[in-house]
């Protein structure tokens, strides 16, 4: 039976790629945001990708085991990667990763002398959209199984565009500071469209800020091949600049002016 994450010490919950989380539950203080977006009904072209955070809470001492499902089966291809704190400023900033085998095995904390008091373990679930599946809805779950089982579920929607090949693009690590907030990373894909110049894709998929490189040339793959200009994503492009206090999630607005354009 799936028990409800709320009601219980333990809990898991998704997030945007743009809210990262220290050990100790908090969003890092430079993605913070006011209103956090709900992870319930994500768009995703097809050929691209989606990158969802998946945060588990949890006091010491507990064990569990993750996973990930999809229903109806083998639609989207989903990969797990756990996320390795490193230090960020005065903080701990999930950035390495390292990819796991379903059930991936986990305990609280990680380690009693790194990171004492830890209560949250963070992981990213990357789900890619293969090109030939058709526009539809497919629901996925992180399922985190603590002697019973706990459900964060999101229904994911295939929209009609798709992600044009990327083998001729550029090949550059344009990564904003471990210490900069997450989308600062995605702006610099964003400002390459407003000013003509190609996306550039990371050398590799190591890193969180990787993840973002990649999914933000996606994004200018997909506005470039349905012609999308407009004065508003121009704006958005530099909108960090104009509020240096905005939180990480700024970005998902450009994304959003993309996906929902229609030539």
């Amino acid at each position: 039976m799936l028990i409800s994450c709320a009601l219980h010490a333990q809990e898991i919950s998704l997030y945007s790629e743009f809210l990262r989380f220290n050990p100790w539950g908090e969003v890092v203080s430079q993605d913070r945001e006011w209103n956090p977006r709900e992870i319930l009904s994500p768009a995703v072209p097809r050929n691209g990708h989606l990158s969802i955070h998946v945060v588990v809470k949890a006091p010491a001492g507990t064990n569990y085991f993750l996973y990930a499902g999809q229903s109806p089966s083998d639609i989207v291809q989903i990969r797990i990667y756990r996320e390795h704190f490193v230090p960020c400023g005065e903080d701990f900033c999930p950035d390495w990763l390292t990819e796991q085998h379903m059930p991936s095995f986990g305990a609280m904390p990680e380690s009693i002398f790194r990171l004492p008091g830890q209560t949250t373990r963070c992981y990213l679930l990357d789900i890619w959209i293969p090109p030939d599946v058709p526009p539809r809805r497919v629901r996925v779950e992180a399922l985190l199984k603590v002697g019973y089982w706990l459900v964060a579920p999101m229904e994911i929607r295939v929209i009609a565009p798709t992600v044009p090949s990327a083998k001729a693009l550029p090949v550059v690590e344009d990564l904003a500071p471990i210490s900069a907030r997450s989308s600062d990373t995605a702006q610099r894909q964003l400002l390459r469209y407003v000013s003509g110049l190609p996306p550039e894709l990371p050398p590799g998929i190591l890193r969180v800020r990787d993840i973002l490189q990649r999914n933000a040339a996606e994004d200018m793959l997909v506005a470039g091949s349905l012609g999308f200009r407009s004065p508003q994503l121009n704006t958005l492009a530099w909108y960090p600049f104009v509020f240096p206090q905005t939180g990480g999630e700024w970005y998902l607005r450009a994304r959003d002016l993309i996906y929902r354009y229609n030539p």
